[in-house]
């Protein structure tokens, strides 16, 4: 986003700022900068993700003295244009005063563990915060302020994204403290602080556009498998999804057998952008959404083969026979959690595979502990971590032959 903003504005840009995940490659960001003769403009600064670090701080204060510099110099017609992807909330971080760096992880890891939606938890993050819920738009008054968006929230507004640090918020400190006590009790007691409300005079200097979102991703996927496989493959778009891995599991097997059973020989594709949820019950492993998802795919789909096998064991009139199943979860910013992975790969052999390969009971294991990233790595089925750079969500792809 930096990149083609520095390409489209050049020698105009007076400072910028991008705070980016460890291991993204930023060489066209640097390409970029030097094209527009702006190279020592530039900063580039690293940070912590998806829990935020001493160095999300760092960037954190650097973003509101930069916005802070937008305001002392808006004589000259200076703006703040402020580009914001999924993942920001973690990247740059602020915490609001009485309130500490660690306290604000642990609020942050404790509602991701209970299974909050993101919008819950950018709701509780931008009453937490001097920068969160348009705290570069004080910071930056009476300076106009601009944004671009990424969308990694489900349905969700701008504002939902990183947090909406440069837009104007309609959630409230009752809201924020309701979600505090439903998904992180324990912390009842914490500060809260308000956020920018949209006012008049608000809505004047802010201006903001959705350039792409999770909807996006699964349609342009669709779109690039259409035209990359055999036109009689059917491919079908699902609707986006916050449901819990489980529901998600249970959903795309069910699928699968339909889709199998009505195949008649042909493959049928679907795909959908998600956002799961999932409840951490214990944390002695690492792992992340898409490779649990994957994990409980290949587990269910294990179940089902050995239940049909048996049926035709039984009764061999009834000559049960399961589909040929892949199915993918990808995340798309290319880092799973801290599974150490991009998301995984499985086919209907899945769990067969990790009974003879790691033994009866790993896989139950592995996913009972949240630690289903060693357990693709031993199997061959994770993606390699790869940070792309954006964040649109996860992308899941069932493929039924």
């Amino acid at each position: 986003m930096a990149a083609g903003a520095l390409d489209f504005l050049g020698d105009a840009v007076a400072r910028c700022v991008v705070v980016a995940p460890d291991g993204t490659d930023v060489a066209s960001l640097h390409a970029a900068a030097e094209r527009a003769g702006v190279g020592e403009r530039v900063e580039t600064m690293r940070a912590g993700h998806p829990l935020p670090d001493a160095r999300s701080v760092r960037a954190g204060r650097a973003c509101l003295a930069m916005a802070r510099t937008a305001a002392a110099a808006h004589g000259r017609d200076a703006c703040l244009l402020v580009l914001v992807s999924g993942g920001a909330s973690a990247l740059a971080c602020a915490p609001a005063p009485k309130i500490t760096l660690r306290t604000k992880r642990a609020i942050t890891r404790t509602m991701l563990e209970s299974g909050a939606s993101i919008q819950d938890l950018n709701v509780v993050r931008k009453h937490l915060s001097q920068l969160k819920g348009g705290g570069l738009v004080r910071a930056a008054a009476p300076a106009p302020v601009y944004t671009l968006v990424l969308s990694d929230v489900i349905g969700g507004a701008a504002s939902d994204v990183g947090s909406g640090p440069s837009l104007p918020d309609a959630s409230t400190v009752r809201d924020a403290r309701r979600l505090v006590a439903r998904f992180a009790p324990r912390f009842a007691d914490v500060v809260l602080v308000p956020t920018l409300a949209r006012t008049r005079a608000v809505a004047a200097r802010t201006r903001a556009r959705l350039v792409a979102s999770p909807e996006d991703l699964g349609r342009t996927m669709a779109s690039t498998l259409r035209d990359s496989v055999a036109s009689e493959v059917s491919v079908r778009v699902l609707a986006p999804s916050q449901a819990s891995v489980e529901s998600l599991a249970e959903e795309y097997v069910a699928l699968a057998v339909r889709a199998g059973a009505r195949s008649r020989g042909a493959l049928r594709v679907f795909v959908r952008a998600a956002e799961p949820s999932i409840e951490v019950t214990r944390t002695q492993g690492r792992g992340g959404r898409c490779t649990h998802l994957a994990a409980l795919v290949g587990r269910m789909l294990g179940e089902r083969m050995l239940g049909e096998r048996m049926l035709g064991e039984t009764h061999p009139s009834t000559r049960a026979r399961s589909p040929r199943v892949v199915f993918a979860a990808l995340a798309s910013d290319g880092v799973d959690g801290e599974s150490g992975t991009g998301g995984a790969i499985i086919d209907a052999t899945f769990a067969r595979r990790a009974a003879a390969a790691l033994g009866e009971g790993a896989l139950t294991r592995a996913l009972s502990r949240f630690d289903t990233g060693a357990l693709h790595r031993s199997l061959g089925t994770a993606i390699v971590s790869r940070p792309t750079g954006h964040n649109l969500a996860d992308l899941h792809v069932l493929v039924i032959g």
